[in-house]
């Protein structure tokens, strides 16, 4: 965080009543002459709104009695995170992703209350320089200025956050301040050992767990029997990470959880598949349980999905701008099939989500889904989910899609014959529809998609653009230094280029990202673009070589090349690359390998 852009002191600020209004609190009153333009003019003029979407708007704010910025994001025509940017932007305070939000000082949050920072909107986070550093929400800075002199006698400098983002982190924090979870977490298992009457609920250890989870920005917990114990392990940024042992005493942890999810307890030779809803932290979450019977007991997940998730955008995501702007003409054309491939796993789904909320104004356009299950709720849409029991499925849904005259279609996956031909009648009816498929590359969707039953020339004339992901872990923004590579891997990651334009970096592990080195994970992609040269191609049946070949003479980008720029860039690692990509420099290469067979060195 650079902190000299990070400050602006509210003594020196102008006319604070018109950040007051800026902020959204007097929107629906005219403007004075001769004020700065309000949040939803400046939106308007910024391109983020169309005349007519802010005179509906402004139409649901009379009817509905909320603040502007509420009903813009409430209704999909704005982001929260393109709001808070703008309100960072007029009051001339920079704006923190939530990634970099640095952990606060907890001596600090003892000074306010988790309900002042609530009720006000703000965070505080340290004192530097005799100053305060403080994270802003919904709340506006004089009031809170005057809250921090009051409480410590210091000036305040201010970040402008996303507002539902500033509030979690406030939540999070007070409970962490207040609570030791993992001293509660053992005093439960202590508890649960020693109940030899069952007569105690594993209830709170499983809440107290959860709330660690979710803290720790899992989105899986894993419970795997062993012969000696229970093993308990976070999935954090793709990667699995064990956290703790429970002793066998604790199995009966597994009835409760499949109570909670309304299973069938006394089954014990199938799997099953259940959910229940929970609070944690203030927020309500789905949890969606799948057990498996192996060799030592029942293998339990829980996947952890907020019910008021917000959805990022692309640029958000870490799509690079070009490439932004590319996928917003792509995905705003009016018919056409897009899809994006990948593995489990590889934020396939989100990417469709991003764009089609990015590109299309759900007011305006009929947005239809079917998915497995809904993980982004998107305003505006009819969304809809797989419910095999009663078979309806994605292909047996697009039947019934067609009779709404939607505009756009989102399928969660193609994954047999039905569903591809249907998808392709729709695309080919005047639709636009969004999928993804499990391949590995973009020139792989041609030879998967022909087993399923569709001519080459009909893919051909539907398929407009292909992306290929992968999620690579990003590096802590608090505790990365500057790597050393060798020769060989500099001049693998230059790729011909000059060496010296490399700053590789890798994070040695701090308290914000648990010691891991890593934040959040970032997108390594290609993009392919269906032109007539190449639909062609493919109509001739001419080959994913032949197509890879004809794709690089019109200047396509591989997904490798991506990533050795994000390694270039400071962004990544090289260790990461190899472990998602599975492209290394040759040393590095040799090395692993000799890892694998030999074991690590003794010290």
């Amino acid at each position: 965080m650079n902190r000299e852009n990070f400050a602006l002191d509210v003594a020196d600020m102008a006319d604070v009543a018109d950040v007051i209004e800026e902020a959204g609190r007097q929107l629906d009153l005219p403007a004075r002459p001769g004020a700065p333009a309000r949040l939803g003019e400046r939106l308007l003029e910024r391109g983020f709104l169309t005349p007519w979407q802010f005179q509906y708007i402004l139409q649901k704010q009379k009817t509905e009695n909320l603040r502007l910025g509420q009903l813009l994001v409430r209704h999909g025509l704005v982001r929260e995170y393109d709001v808070a940017r703008e309100l960072a932007g007029k009051k001339g305070i920079p704006f923190l992703a939530h990634e970099d939000f640095p952990p606060p000082d907890a001596d600090l949050l003892a000074c306010f209350g988790r309900e002042l920072c609530l009720t006000n909107g703000f965070l505080p986070l340290r004192r530097v320089a005799d100053c305060l550093e403080v994270l802003l929400g919904d709340g506006d800075e004089l009031k809170v200025a005057h809250i921090a002199r009051e409480r410590t006698g210091l000036p305040c400098r201010f970040a402008q956050g996303e507002f539902s983002r500033v509030a979690r982190h406030i939540r999070d924090a007070y409970y962490f301040t207040q609570y030791s979870v993992d001293a509660m977490l053992e005093r439960e298992i202590r508890l649960l050992a020693n109940d030899v009457d069952h007569a105690y609920s594993p209830g709170p250890f499983l809440d107290f767990l959860l709330h660690k989870a979710v803290h720790e920005r899992a989105t899986d917990v894993h419970f795997v029997p062993s012969p000696w114990s229970m093993h308990v392990f976070f999935r954090i940024d793709g990667v699995l990470r064990p956290i703790m042992a429970l002793p066998h005493s604790l199995m009966r942890v597994a009835t409760f959880i499949k109570l909670s999810a309304e299973m069938d307890i006394s089954e014990q030779r199938r799997p099953q598949d259940g959910s229940y809803h929970t609070t944690i932290l203030g927020q309500p979450f789905a949890i969606r349980v799948s057990i498996l019977f192996v060799e030592f007991g029942e293998r339990i997940v829980l996947r952890l999905l907020p019910e008021q998730n917000e959805l990022a955008g692309l640029t958000q995501l870490g799509f690079l701008p070009r490439d932004v702007r590319r996928l917003e003409r792509v995905f705003s054309k009016p018919s056409g099939m897009i899809l994006v491939v990948g593995p489990t796993g590889s934020g396939k789904s989100t990417t469709l989500h991003a764009a089609l909320q990015r590109v299309q104004s759900l007011v305006e356009s009929n947005v239809l889904t079917v998915e497995d299950p809904i993980e982004y709720r998107i305003p505006g849409a009819a969304q809809t989910e797989v419910n095999r029991r009663a078979e309806y499925d994605f292909s047996n849904a697009l039947r019934y899609f067609l009779r709404h005259d939607p505009d756009v279609i989102l399928i969660g996956e193609i994954r047999d014959r039905e569903t591809a031909q249907a998808a392709v009648e729709a695309s080919a009816t005047g639709h636009l529809v969004l999928s993804s498929l499990h391949v590995a590359n973009v020139f792989g969707v041609v030879p998967r998609l022909r087993p399923l039953g569709l001519d080459p020339r009909v893919i051909a004339d539907n398929l407009i653009a292909i992306v290929s992901q992968r999620l690579i872990r990003r590096n802590c923004p608090h505790c990365s230094v500057e790597s050393s590579l060798n020769e060989a891997e500099r001049a693998w990651l230059a790729d011909g280029g000059d060496e010296g334009a490399i700053h590789a970096r890798h994070g040695v592990g701090c308290d914000a990202c648990g010691q891991s080195g890593y934040i959040g994970r970032l997108p390594v992609y290609e993009i392919l673009e269906i032109d007539d040269a190449l639909a062609n191609c493919i109509a001739d049946d001419g080959g994913r070589e032949t197509l890879r070949q004809m794709a690089e003479k019109q200047g396509f980008e591989s997904l490798v090349t991506q990533a050795k720029w994000r390694v270039r860039s400071g962004q990544s690692t090289l260790a990461e690359i190899a472990r998602v990509v599975g492209a290394v420099a040759e040393d590095r290469k040799q090395e692993t390998e000799d890892r694998a067979a030999f074991g690590p060195c003794d010290p």
